[in-house]
């Protein structure tokens, strides 16, 4: 039972946050640009519709493990997310890069370098692309188990004032955080959960498996990260420095990445031929990849996405790119060592020499040094060597 105190404080934080003035106010909406009509060399990439996850799942497994050990991108569609609610969240990703100052951005950045974690503000030109052009990325994160500490924390001690993003959310952002926090329960109910089971299958683990990676029986979670990002157009003279890449290609670090499409043409995949090609914008749909931890801990059996984003054809170049983004991640602690299934334990191989790291060690890892490491420049990629590893970072 709560006690009087406790009662007290969160009476004192509600007011503090406005959270029972009533209904929030109107958020402005995003109108999404057009679609580009350029003809541009798109992906072939493979549709999996949940709505026939209880009638057809072994079709859909065979989609997700052609997908997987090919390129690690695949669409989902039948999802049962309504539009109206994908729409708001852009909404809400708008409202965080255009609804609040410079000043207060700066109050909520992000430790990257310091402690390996987004929450918060990434500033633009934080990352080097190349030749010392910086980035003009801007994203507001925040971590699905630190989002769970809610208010309590923050005002029992200042201790804890740090780990409380309902606190460190900028105040245009404060009366919509139990909407996004439903929103990313959703997503993981109807969209993580149900691909977790089908590479269950595709790896022989027992269904079940991966989610409980994800979520254990008793409640604990892996820390998901839940990100808006917003690209803002290179110049010429930018573009023409970094070949027109945005965003170095890279393989993601959690263990599965779930993206809205959006309509600006800019991501790219780099498919088996080591062509780049465009990933296709779909209406009301999630773009689906793997990160390095399911990559690694299958034995290299699924691909890990590489994949950067470039400047959009000549039709879109003009506009800033807005993206939702939810990057699930494994439970903290769990070293990475292979599945124990009999397909991964036969056909896979161990990724790291010696003791694997942590799926939360390797995350810190590279938040940290991403965009911003000693790495051995080449000319089509630079390497960068972690535990061992030699990371690709492409141009």
């Amino acid at each position: 039972m709560p006690t009087t105190t406790s009662t007290a404080v969160v009476t004192e934080a509600l007011q503090k946050l406005d959270l029972k003035s009533g209904n929030p106010p109107n958020v402005p909406e995003w109108i999404p640009p057009p679609a580009t009509k350029e003809d541009v060399e798109w992906a072939d990439i493979l549709t999996v519709d949940l709505s026939l996850y209880d009638t057809k799942r072994e079709e859909l497994i065979k989609t997700v493990e052609t997908a997987l050990q090919r390129d690690g991108f695949f669409y989902v569609v039948g999802h049962g997310i309504e539009p109206e609610k994908l729409r708001r969240q852009f909404n809400f990703g708008q409202l965080a890069f255009d609804g609040v100052s410079d000043e207060e951005k700066s109050a909520h950045e992000a430790p990257i370098k310091e402690k390996g974690s987004f929450i918060g503000y990434k500033l633009q030109k934080f990352w080097v692309i190349k030749d010392d052009v910086r980035d003009r990325i801007e994203h507001y994160n925040f971590y699905q188990n630190q989002c769970a500490m809610f208010i309590l924390c923050a005002y029992i001690s200042d201790r804890y004032s740090s780990m409380d993003p309902v606190l460190r959310h900028p105040k245009a952002l404060q009366p919509y955080v139990d909407e996004v926090k439903a929103f990313l329960e959703e997503t993981r109910a109807k969209v993580l959960r149900r691909v977790c089971f089908l590479i269950d299958g595709v790896l022989g683990l027992e269904e079940g498996y991966l989610w409980k990676l994800h979520q254990t029986a008793n409640g604990r979670k892996g820390d998901d990260l839940f990100r808006y990002m917003i690209y803002d157009p290179l110049t010429a003279e930018e573009a023409e420095r970094t070949n027109n890449v945005m965003l170095n290609g890279h393989t993601d670090f959690n263990s599965i990445s779930c993206l809205i499409s959006q309509p600006i043409t800019a991501l790219q995949v780099l498919m088996p031929d080591n062509v780049w090609r465009y990933v296709k914008h779909k209406d009301n749909t999630y773009v689906i990849n793997i990160g390095d931890q399911l990559s690694f801990m299958s034995g290299g059996l699924l691909k890990g996405t590489m994949h950067r984003v470039v400047r959009p054809p000549k039709d879109q170049v003009h506009y800033r790119r807005l993206g939702v983004f939810h990057f699930a991640h494994f439970i903290d602690g769990i070293p990475m060592d292979l599945f124990p299934s009999k397909k991964v334990q036969e056909k896979g191989h161990q990724i790291f020499e010696g003791t694997p790291p942590t799926t939360n060690e390797w995350e810190q890892a590279r938040v940290k040094s991403y965009g911003v490491g000693d790495f051995i420049r080449g000319e089509e990629y630079d390497i960068e060597i972690l535990n061992g590893l030699q990371i690709r970072h492409y141009h």
